[in-house]
């Protein structure tokens, strides 16, 4: 499995912004794998001086040892240098929804209102945690197994039509937790490592209308069972002015192609009012 670095990012502010501070990050993190990268040979250059200067004093054979003391300074360096540059060392990369939540902001920027920010909070931190653990149960075996529901993006602003737009990006993902098993035949206890059960995305959008230039009605595409890309429509309302949709994804990872579409989908359901 892929080791990503986690982020969190609330969000606050115009598209534009909330777009260069995400490529500031992508560029700090690219600017201290670099130096990183040009630090890793300081240890071992450390390493094999210490090693010379011990040699010279043992060759030379000096009583006051100064070069062996220089070759242990050397070596102390080395151990902090080796153990600062493992603390800096960034796993692969940022995880796959950071490039999906960016391509998403960045489309939706001409389509916010003037006056108005995107709200919500791009939460990429792993889904296996205590807050996130939406209940347990156990299965036909006893055991227990844990539901998670990770919403990963929230996205709510008003938009330059007056129309109020909500969009949750949400990951639910079943595992069956570890658990001890003696076993049959050495009689020792045994540990059985947790198992994923079931991985799921799950698209949610809603679209409040705006009574003075929309009505609402029917599409021929919108409607339970389509396909979007790799999502599928789930559940579809569109009564008293609202649009409410869900969609589901068997993919680990979503793209932003796939989610805009979805978002496309819901609009198509708005009908502009005649002037």
């Amino acid at each position: 499995m892929a080791n990503y670095d986690p982020v969190y990012l609330s969000i606050d502010n115009r598209p534009g912004i909330i777009v260069s501070t995400m490529d500031g990050l992508l560029n700090r993190r690219a600017q201290q794998a670099a130096l990183v990268q040009r630090r890793k040979p300081i240890p071992r250059a450390l390493f094999f001086i210490g090693l010379a200067l011990i040699g010279l004093d043992l060759l030379l054979g000096y009583n006051s040892h100064v070069f062996i003391f220089a070759g242990a300074a050397a070596w102390i360096a080395m151990f902090f240098g080796w153990r600062t540059l493992r603390r800096a060392q960034l796993s692969q990369e940022f995880p796959p929804h950071f490039q999906t939540a960016r391509e998403v902001v960045h489309t939706l920027r001409d389509d916010l209102h003037p006056q108005r920010n995107f709200l919500g909070q791009l939460d990429l931190t792993g889904t296996e945690q205590p807050g996130k653990l939406a209940r347990e149960g156990r299965n036909a075996l006893g055991l227990t197994v844990a539901y998670y529901r990770d919403e990963w993006l929230n996205l709510k602003t008003k938009l330059y039509d007056g129309n109020m737009l909500r969009v949750s990006a949400i990951r639910r993902f079943k595992v069956r937790q570890g658990y001890s098993k003696r076993g049959r035949i050495s009689g020792k206890q045994k540990w059985k490592p947790p198992v994923p059960k079931g991985d799921q995305q799950e698209l949610r959008v809603r679209i409040a209308a705006n009574p003075q230039a929309y009505d609402i009605g029917p599409s021929a595409t919108a409607k339970p069972g389509t396909r979007v890309g790799v999502y599928t429509i789930a559940q579809l309302n569109a009564s008293g002015g609202i649009i409410d949709l869900a969609a589901h994804a068997p993919a680990t990872t979503v793209s932003a192609g796939d989610m805009l579409g979805v978002l496309q989908l819901a609009y198509s359901l708005l009908q502009r009012k005649k002037a």
